[in-house]
Order: structure tokens, then C-alpha cells, then sequence
């Protein structure tokens, strides 16, 4: 299909399967739980700078201990954990996850960086990205190559499934730096097989990264989030948007899993 036909094609899946949930995700998150989208976009951006640094400055896996307190990085993994949790709900209830799942193939293989809003530059100078540009093209290029894998997994666990198993993955992890915490409080050298890896933190600030990408563009399509947007963003732009945020969340899986 060309550039018309993709853009219509995006289009019709907002109607199908986003447009009739709106009305009840804005009643849910009518008056004073309009600030959780703000929250957890914050909370997703408070872990990607530590991730951030730990992927570009860390020279290894004890570097990683050696720069930041086991408080600190305990704080990110939990942060990662909740915005993860709020994505994955956010997602599902207003059909953008039903969407990605029933035509990911078709979505992914004619995404172009020119089908983001310029919105997602701006989450990306929140999340600390020093070109947004450039990375908002990695990270569509990154999606379209994750298009095999996902049709691989899929054989046995769907998307959806992926997402929860993430989600008890990080609440597992959060429960382990917890530990490392009340050992470091005792004055007790936490163990040397439970440190995780460079690579483990980098999956961790994908999965930030990319649920930050989903829940505000699920803000911008039901109107939650005070951004200046055209209205091809509120529809057929945040399919493309959160479409690329889940791949990102899901190459994130894979790096917590050592792929």
C-alpha cells in the first residue's frame, strides 16, 4: 500500500477499534485522576535518565553498582514496573493493544518516522534523549526488524501475554532489589550472582521508554494530555505512535530475558 492508503489503513483501525472505547476511558479518568497520566509519564522519564547513563557511561556490570546506590536503582526498577503496569492497562482498554495484535504485520511494515507526531520528540527530550530525531528513526527501524520475532513468539504467547509476563518479571526483580536494599541498610555485601547486567538495565530503560510512548499518546487520542496536536495525531498518529511503543517495550523484554 502507499503513503495515502497506510495513513487510511491506520485510520480505520483508530475507528474499529479505539474511537467506540474512548468515552469510557475519559469517564474513568474524568477531574481528579486526569494527573495519573502526567504521573506516570514522569514516572517512566525518572527512570530512563538513570537507564540512560547506566547504557552509555557504565563500562560493566559491577560499574553499574560502583556509580549508583542499590537505593537508586531500586527506585528505577519500581518506576519502570508501575509505568509499565499503567501502559499495559491504558492499552488494552482503549483497544490500541487489540489493534497492534490483530495487524501488527501490516502496521510495522510500512511504519515510517514520518508517521510519529512531533510530540514524540518532545517525550523523547523528556526521556532524555539528546537527538530525538535520529533515535525516533532508530526506534521505528528497531520496531519494523522486531516484526519476525514477534510473528515467532506469537506461535505461543501473544503480545498480550508478553506484556503480563513483564510485568511479574519486573515485580519479581523489584522484590530482589528490595533485598539488596535492607542488606545494604545492615551493612551486608549484597551477592554477587543477584547484580544485574548492563544488558538488563538497558531492556529495563526500553521498557521505560516505550511505555512512556504508549500512555501519552493514549492521553492525546481521549484527550488527556495538554499538548498541542493536529488531529491526525489523536487518530491514526498515536496507532503508529503506541505501535512503536510497544515494540520497544517488547525489545525490552528481550533484553531482560539475555536475547
Amino acid at each position: 500500500m502507499n503513503d495515502n492508503e497506510y495513513r487510511e489503513f491506520l485510520t480505520f483501525l483508530f475507528e474499529r477499534y479505539v474511537r467506540p472505547r474512548i468515552p469510557r476511558i475519559r469517564h474513568r479518568f474524568h477531574h481528579h485522576m486526569m494527573e495519573e497520566w502526567y504521573y506516570h509519564i514522569d514516572q517512566a522519564a525518572r527512570a530512563s535518565h538513570v537507564l540512560r547513563f547506566i547504557e552509555s557511561y557504565c563500562e560493566d556490570n559491577d560499574d553499574v553498582y560502583r556509580t549508583f546506590t542499590v537505593e537508586r536503582l531500586a527506585r528505577a526498577v519500581s518506576d519502570t514496573r508501575y509505568s509499565l503496569d499503567f501502559n499495559n492497562r491504558t492499552i488494552e482498554e482503549a483497544g490500541f493493544l487489540d489493534a497492534f495484535e490483530g495487524h501488527y504485520r501490516d502496521i510495522l511494515a510500512h511504519l515510517e518516522p514520518s508517521h510519529l507526531p512531533d510530540a514524540e520528540k518532545e517525550i523523547l527530550k523528556d526521556m532524555g534523549s539528546l537527538n530525538p530525531e535520529v533515535e525516533l528513526r532508530a526506534l521505528v527501524f528497531e520496531a519494523r526488524a522486531l516484526c519476525s520475532r514477534i510473528e515467532r513468539s506469537m506461535r505461543e504467547v501473544d503480545v498480550r501475554q508478553q506484556l503480563q509476563h513483564a510485568q511479574d518479571r519486573l515485580k519479581t526483580a523489584e522484590q530482589e532489589f528490595e533485598e539488596k536494599k535492607k542488606e545494604s541498610k545492615e551493612g551486608r555485601r549484597p551477592a554477587e550472582t543477584q547484580k544485574k547486567s548492563r544488558r538488563w538495565f538497558k531492556g529495563l530503560g526500553q521498557i521505560a521508554q516505550g511505555s512512556a510512548f504508549s500512555i501519552a499518546n493514549v492521553a492525546l487520542a481521549v484527550g488527556a494530555l495538554k499538548f498541542p496536536v493536529s488531529p491526525e495525531t489523536q487518530t491514526w498518529g498515536a496507532v503508529a505512535s503506541v505501535s512503536t511503543g510497544v515494540c520497544t517495550v517488547l525489545s525490552g523484554i528481550g533484553d531482560l530475558r539475555n536475547e
